[in-house]
């Protein structure tokens, strides 16, 4: 959890301060259990808070509530990991991932998404009614909190209330909801105390009956000036915050004992004030006595309903606190938001108190070691706010800064933006003689120009990297082996990548195992395939079981080296049926979700079933999975064109060797443009009958052997050319491209054979005695053994088992079916609460119901 516990846990409700009024709280009470929207809207001290928390006093039972109190500079992201939070203890059946729901939430599909399944869980959760209240709200600016409120109020059901607390409207659709008669409005009129109401309260304080009158007229009802008004005798109208925060200063800070005093001045730099985070602020063994005699006198603070005693001041009287602070120690203030950052976890906060003492590289700092995390979990825009944060003069001379710009930009695919910010902060760390700075900006660039041209990478000096932490070694060496690969120095790619891989194994950084991964890129690279297994090992180790993309990708890197280099089509459906598994539960993330589309195409084109594979490409070619820009497009026409050639669909191959052809030679991997579309040529001729030039074309391929194995597609393309040799006559000029088959074979190629089955009854039908090897020989008749005709490709039976339930679902099956929690569904299997919930879904999924309640009543009746 990136953000501060004390963000969802509801005011804790005091009896002695919070009095009844039955005129403002029996509607309220009335609203929050029927109506759709409640905005409680008014100026600060107006007991907004106060309010709520009565409410909670007598709580009905049965009754969910998320709590979720909104800070300065919170966006979407924060927002809804907040109230996912929140939700937990309810158990909502999430049929994804809430934390993948969130990254993903960022983009406008992602926020519909996020909203849909909100919807879908809140209206299957087990109780009787929920409110789901935000509060401060007025202290987010960010259209897209406001976005995602509107579109969650318009499709709330009734068994759900989201409550609104602010001190200006927010900009939602209210005009609409009023006029349905859906909205409820408390307004400051409405919480303004009536003489009556200020009569039972000076007779609970115990005060003179006489002074209701003049209480009214200096107050005019205003909530914090009737507590102060009652807390001091003076003179002249508290009715308005100025006035308040005037009085509060000079009628009670500076009649508190000077202790006392002293150590609100300090701790009113903190967010809330606990125990042991008062002391280190103030230095003060004895904070706690302090706390409790601060709640006890009421100085206008609120309690939490927090793990730990927690205490919260009134904004209007922080405020004042810290204007007093500031004018008589402020040279303190530094010093005291420094302690008061070291002692706080939410990076966010972390980051404000530390640029308002002035320690804008401590900032920086914080800032560069929270990206990775919010990156992971998709929130950019937490990452590019918090980056606008830091002034323009001065970041320029914080390296973490423009390391963390670095990361944000290579997250954004913008990569002469992550060139340029990794120079900078490569200049900065050379001037700074920070050796692991300059290996950070290094290693970056290198990234970098390895997606811009490659040209000039190892100019850059990274051969002779030297850092004490493994993440340069790991992004330079990444960087380097792509840069090998493309250069066909396969042998030095896979040592470089061994090494890369024992610097990432050094680390249990989940991001840094995603920056480590070499990709599909390197799978079919002779010798790189223990290697790429070894990384999808560790990458699931460090993964576990949280909700995050590098499981999937790990998978479908799994299903992609099974295929290509073991040949194991069963073995590669099921590390592809896994994947699909993973990201359904992780909402589909495009990019991951792209390569399993890929995977499935090639999997069905290696078994030889042209319809599905058809299939997979238009899926390929209609989702949101291409990308953008030339590159991008003709990558999947690479993939789509040679797994048609591979189950002979002439018509999805012209079309995608158009695309090819189309493309100008900058738009393709380097060095590929030309002989990919010299082989799409050449299975387009011999679809069509004409060998010659097919043999033709595919002899220019083989002239560039070092390209030709980049491009996934060496041996079928040899054994291709054999075929077309076979046909027009050339037996003996046919066994040429199939000298070396078994070392090939042997170096991970066994499965690109599967790409070759139109050929393989011409090729087993040869007489190969006298003119392959026998070693080669042997390898060739072994693997076309494997191989039938093109069609549809028999699929492997699924073991049955109840629903489809595995077992250890049945097992969570059970425990839902006796009323058990997620958190005692955990505790009696010792798993995870990630785990219980993705076989909550999985168990919902394939019993094809929608609540916990509807699930227990199909083990009931079956089981």
């Amino acid at each position: 959890m990136s953000f501060a516990r004390t963000k969802i846990q509801p005011p804790q409700p005091r009896g002695r301060v919070l009095l009844a009024r039955p005129r403002v709280d029996a509607p309220l009470r009335a609203a929050l259990l029927a109506q759709r929207l409640v905005l409680v809207s008014a100026p600060a001290g107006w007991g907004k808070s106060a309010l709520l928390a009565r409410q909670l006093q007598d709580w009905p039972a049965g009754v969910a509530l998320a709590w979720v109190s909104a800070d300065a500079g919170d966006d979407l992201p924060r927002l809804l990991e907040c109230l996912v939070a929140a939700l937990e203890p309810y158990d909502l059946p999430w049929r994804s991932a809430p934390e993948a729901l969130v990254a993903g939430a960022g983009e406008a599909a992602g926020r519909a998404r996020f909203t849909g399944e909100l919807i879908n869980a809140l209206e299957a959760a087990e109780v009787a009614h929920g409110v789901i209240v935000i509060d401060d709200l007025h202290r987010i600016d960010e259209p897209d909190v406001h976005r995602f409120l509107d579109a969650l109020v318009e499709r709330l059901g009734p068994r759900w209330t989201l409550a609104l607390v602010t001190r200006h409207d927010p900009p939602l659709a209210l005009a609409r909801w009023r006029a349905a008669g859906e909205l409820t409005e408390l307004r400051a009129e409405g919480l303004r105390w009536t003489r009556d109401e200020l009569a039972g309260w000076l007779a609970a304080a115990g005060a003179p009956a006489q002074r209701l009158d003049a209480l009214l007229a200096r107050t005019e009802g205003w909530a914090a000036g009737v507590q102060l008004a009652l807390r001091v005798e003076g003179g002249g109208s508290l009715g308005s915050e100025r006035a308040f925060t005037d009085f509060l200063a000079s009628e009670v800070i500076d009649t508190l004992e000077p202790g006392l005093r002293e150590f609100l001045l300090q701790v009113s730099v903190l967010p809330e004030l606990t125990a042991a985070r008062a002391a280190a602020v103030t230095g003060r063994a004895d904070a706690a006595r302090w706390l409790e005699r601060i709640e006890q006198m009421g100085l206008f603070v609120s309690a939490l309903d927090a793990a730990e005693p927690t205490l919260k001041l009134h904004d209007l009287f922080r405020a004042a606190l810290e204007q007093r602070l500031l004018q008589e120690q402020p040279q303190q203030l530094p010093a005291l938001l420094r302690r008061a950052a070291a002692g706080e976890g939410d990076p966010l906060r972390r980051i404000a108190l530390l640029l308002r003492a002035g320690d804008t590289a401590g900032a920086a700092q914080v800032l560069l070691e929270a990206t990775p995390a919010w990156i992971t979990a998709g929130a950019l825009p937490t990452v590019r706010t918090t980056l606008a944060q830091f002034d323009a003069a001065t970041r320029e001379h914080l390296p973490a800064w423009h390391l963390a710009r670095c990361l944000l930009a290579w997250a954004q695919g913008d990569f002469p933006t992550m060139d340029e910010s990794a120079r900078t902060a490569q200049s900065l760390g050379r001037a700074l003689a920070d050796a692991e700075v300059e290996a950070m900006g290094l290693g970056y660039r290198a990234i970098a120009l390895n997606f811009l041209s490659r040209r000039g990478l190892r100019e850059l000096g990274v051969e002779n990297l030297r850092a004490r932490s493994p993440a340069p070694h790991v992004v330079t060496g990444v960087a380097l082996a792509w840069a090998d690969i493309d250069e066909g120095r396969f042998d030095e790619a896979c040592r470089r990548y061994a090494g890369t891989l024992t610097h990432l194994e050094r680390s249990r950084e989940p991001h840094l195992w995603y920056q480590g991964n070499l990709g599909t890129v390197g799978v079919h690279i002779p010798g790189m395939g223990p290697l790429i297994e070894r990384w999808v090992q560790g990458a699931l180790q460090v993964g576990g079981d949280q909700p995050l993309t590098l499981r999937a990708m790990a998978l479908v890197t799994r299903g992609w080296h099974r295929l290509l280099v073991g040949g194991d089509i069963d073995g590669a459906r099921a590390a592809l049926a896994t994947t699909h598994e993973e990201l359904r539960w992780l909402a589909e993330p495009t990019g991951v979700n792209a390569l399993a589309t890929v995977l499935e195409l090639q999997i069905e084109a290696a078994a030889g079933d042209a319809e599905a594979t058809r299939r997979a490409a238009r899926q390929l070619l209609d989702g949101p999975s291409t990308g953008q820009g030339h590159r991008a497009r003709w990558i999947v026409a690479n993939f789509i064109a040679g797994c048609a050639a591979a189950v002979g669909d002439a018509a999805l191959l012209a079309e995608q060797a158009a695309v090819l052809q189309a493309t100008p030679p900058e738009g393709a991997l380097p060095g590929l443009h030309g002989i990919v579309l010299d082989i799409a040529q050449g299975h387009l001729a011999w679809l069509r009958g004409d060998a010659e030039a097919a043999a033709a074309a595919w002899q220019r391929a083989l002239a560039d052997p070092v390209n030709l194995v980049r491009t996934r597609l060496d041996a079928p393309t040899r054994l291709f050319l054999a075929a077309a040799r076979l046909r027009t006559g050339r037996p003996a000029e046919a066994a040429e491209p199939l000298a070396g088959l078994q070392t090939r074979l042997q170096q991970g190629a066994a499965g690109a054979l599967l790409f070759a089955r139109p050929v393989a009854g011409l090729l087993r039908a040869a007489d190969w005695h006298g003119l392959l090897e026998p070693a080669d020989r042997a390898a060739l008749e072994q693997g076309l053994a494997r191989l039938g005709p093109v069609g549809e490709a028999p699929r492997p039976a699924s073991a049955a088992t109840p629903a489809g339930l595995s077992s250890r679902e049945l097992e969570v099956l059970e425990r839902l079916a006796a009323g058990d929690s997620n958190k005692l569904i955990a505790r009696a299997f010792d798993l995870s609460p990630h785990t219980v919930k993705r076989h909550v879904a999985n168990v919902l999924d394939k019993l094809a119901v929608s609540s916990r309640g509807q699930a227990a009543a199909w083990y009931r009746a079956n089981v």
